[in-house]
Protein backbone atom coordinates (compact mmCIF):
# COMPACT_ATOMS: atom_id res chain seq x y z
CA UNK A 1 0.00 0.00 0.00
CA UNK A 2 1.60 3.64 -1.21
CA UNK A 3 1.87 6.24 1.67
CA UNK A 4 -0.40 9.63 1.10
CA UNK A 5 2.06 12.20 0.58
CA UNK A 6 1.85 15.25 3.39
CA UNK A 7 1.10 17.63 0.02
CA UNK A 8 -2.30 15.61 -1.01
CA UNK A 9 -3.14 15.62 2.42
CA UNK A 10 -3.35 19.04 2.22
CA UNK A 11 -4.87 19.73 -1.32
CA UNK A 12 -7.16 17.54 -0.51
CA UNK A 13 -8.35 19.29 3.07
CA UNK A 14 -8.17 22.56 0.91
CA UNK A 15 -10.47 21.63 -1.47
CA UNK A 16 -13.15 19.68 1.18
CA UNK A 17 -12.54 23.75 2.84
CA UNK A 18 -13.73 25.19 -0.53
CA UNK A 19 -16.75 23.10 -1.24
CA UNK A 20 -18.02 23.51 1.97
CA UNK A 21 -17.36 27.43 1.82
CA UNK A 22 -19.11 26.98 -1.88
CA UNK A 23 -22.10 25.46 -0.21
CA UNK A 24 -22.74 28.14 2.91
CA UNK A 25 -22.51 30.55 0.51
CA UNK A 26 -25.26 29.02 -1.24
CA UNK A 27 -27.22 28.47 1.91
CA UNK A 28 -26.81 32.07 2.64
CA UNK A 29 -27.72 33.42 -0.97
CA UNK A 30 -31.17 30.88 -0.81
CA UNK A 31 -31.94 32.62 2.84
CA UNK A 32 -30.60 36.13 1.44
CA UNK A 33 -33.58 36.05 -1.59
CA UNK A 34 -35.86 34.69 0.74
CA UNK A 35 -35.72 37.33 3.00
CA UNK A 36 -35.57 39.90 0.09
CA UNK A 37 -38.63 37.85 -1.31
CA UNK A 38 -40.75 38.31 1.76
CA UNK A 39 -39.61 42.21 2.42
CA UNK A 40 -41.02 42.47 -1.14
CA UNK A 41 -44.22 40.82 0.23
CA UNK A 42 -44.58 42.98 3.15
CA UNK A 43 -44.04 45.97 0.81
CA UNK A 44 -47.30 45.17 -1.54
CA UNK A 45 -49.19 43.84 1.52
CA UNK A 46 -48.24 47.21 3.16
CA UNK A 47 -49.73 49.60 -0.23
CA UNK A 48 -52.75 47.87 -0.06
CA UNK A 49 -53.22 48.08 3.37
CA UNK A 50 -52.15 51.54 3.47
CA UNK A 51 -54.75 52.33 0.38
CA UNK A 52 -57.31 50.69 2.29
CA UNK A 53 -57.24 52.43 5.44
CA UNK A 54 -56.65 55.44 3.53
CA UNK A 55 -60.95 54.67 2.18
CA UNK A 56 -61.83 55.19 6.33
CA UNK A 57 -60.96 58.67 6.06
CA UNK A 58 -63.83 59.40 3.28
CA UNK A 59 -65.33 56.48 4.51
CA UNK A 60 -65.65 54.55 1.08
CA UNK A 61 -65.61 51.06 1.25
CA UNK A 62 -63.25 48.98 -0.89
CA UNK A 63 -65.23 46.15 -1.07
CA UNK A 64 -67.96 47.74 -2.74
CA UNK A 65 -65.52 49.89 -5.07
CA UNK A 66 -63.03 47.43 -6.20
CA UNK A 67 -64.71 44.40 -6.32
CA UNK A 68 -68.39 45.13 -6.15
CA UNK A 69 -68.76 47.72 -8.79
CA UNK A 70 -70.99 49.56 -7.03
CA UNK A 71 -71.17 53.23 -6.35
CA UNK A 72 -74.77 53.25 -4.47
CA UNK A 73 -73.45 50.98 -1.20
CA UNK A 74 -73.55 54.43 1.02
CA UNK A 75 -77.62 53.40 0.90
CA UNK A 76 -77.07 50.60 2.55
CA UNK A 77 -73.94 50.42 4.54
CA UNK A 78 -73.73 53.06 7.27
CA UNK A 79 -70.04 54.34 8.11
CA UNK A 80 -69.35 52.52 10.96
CA UNK A 81 -69.86 49.28 8.81
CA UNK A 82 -68.04 50.78 6.09
CA UNK A 83 -64.92 51.25 8.24
CA UNK A 84 -65.27 48.08 9.65
CA UNK A 85 -65.21 46.33 5.71
CA UNK A 86 -62.28 48.14 5.27
CA UNK A 87 -60.73 46.98 8.18
CA UNK A 88 -61.60 43.19 7.71
CA UNK A 89 -59.74 43.61 4.27
CA UNK A 90 -56.95 45.18 5.81
CA UNK A 91 -56.81 42.46 8.09
CA UNK A 92 -56.69 39.79 5.36
CA UNK A 93 -53.49 41.22 3.79
CA UNK A 94 -51.60 41.18 7.19
CA UNK A 95 -52.39 37.45 7.76
CA UNK A 96 -51.84 36.91 4.04
CA UNK A 97 -48.46 38.51 4.51
CA UNK A 98 -48.04 36.55 8.26
CA UNK A 99 -48.67 33.34 6.36
CA UNK A 100 -46.34 34.10 3.85
CA UNK A 101 -43.50 35.03 6.51
CA UNK A 102 -44.16 31.57 8.54
CA UNK A 103 -44.10 29.65 5.20
CA UNK A 104 -40.67 31.19 4.17
CA UNK A 105 -39.30 30.20 7.68
CA UNK A 106 -39.28 33.87 9.12
CA UNK A 107 -41.85 33.23 11.33
CA UNK A 108 -41.39 31.07 14.77
CA UNK A 109 -44.10 28.54 14.80
CA UNK A 110 -46.03 29.89 18.12
CA UNK A 111 -45.72 33.13 16.74
CA UNK A 112 -48.01 31.78 13.79
CA UNK A 113 -50.27 29.90 15.67
CA UNK A 114 -51.01 32.64 17.90
CA UNK A 115 -51.60 34.42 14.47
CA UNK A 116 -53.78 31.28 13.37
CA UNK A 117 -55.98 31.75 17.03
CA UNK A 118 -56.90 35.78 15.87
CA UNK A 119 -57.26 34.47 11.88
CA UNK A 120 -60.01 32.09 12.96
CA UNK A 121 -61.39 34.82 15.66
CA UNK A 122 -62.23 37.10 12.18
CA UNK A 123 -62.94 33.85 9.69
CA UNK A 124 -65.85 33.18 12.20
CA UNK A 125 -67.17 36.96 11.93
CA UNK A 126 -70.34 35.70 9.53
CA UNK A 127 -71.45 39.43 8.88
CA UNK A 128 -68.31 39.92 7.23
CA UNK A 129 -68.03 36.46 5.23
CA UNK A 130 -68.88 37.52 2.17
CA UNK A 131 -65.47 39.81 2.24
CA UNK A 132 -63.63 36.91 2.53
CA UNK A 133 -65.32 34.76 -0.10
CA UNK A 134 -64.60 37.74 -2.47
CA UNK A 135 -61.06 37.18 -2.01
CA UNK A 136 -60.40 33.87 -2.08
CA UNK A 137 -60.19 33.46 -5.68
CA UNK A 138 -56.93 36.27 -5.10
CA UNK A 139 -55.12 33.90 -2.02
CA UNK A 140 -52.23 31.99 -2.96
CA UNK A 141 -53.05 28.04 -3.02
CA UNK A 142 -51.32 27.26 0.41
CA UNK A 143 -52.85 30.42 2.09
CA UNK A 144 -56.83 29.04 0.77
CA UNK A 145 -55.71 25.42 2.01
CA UNK A 146 -55.25 27.23 6.12
CA UNK A 147 -58.85 28.90 5.36
CA UNK A 148 -60.59 26.34 4.62
CA UNK A 149 -59.06 23.92 7.40
CA UNK A 150 -60.57 26.42 9.67
CA UNK A 151 -63.62 25.12 11.34
CA UNK A 152 -66.78 27.22 9.78
CA UNK A 153 -68.90 28.34 12.47
CA UNK A 154 -71.39 30.27 10.05
CA UNK A 155 -72.35 27.49 8.15
CA UNK A 156 -76.04 26.55 8.05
Amino acid sequence: MKKVSLDVWIQLIGMLSIVASLIFVGLEMRQSHRIAEAGQYQERSNNARNMINGLNEPVADWQSLSFDNNTNYRESLSKDEIIQRNIYHSLLFNYENDFFQYSQGLMPQEVWDAKLVALTFFYDQCNMRELIDTRRPFFSRNFLAVINNIPDECAE
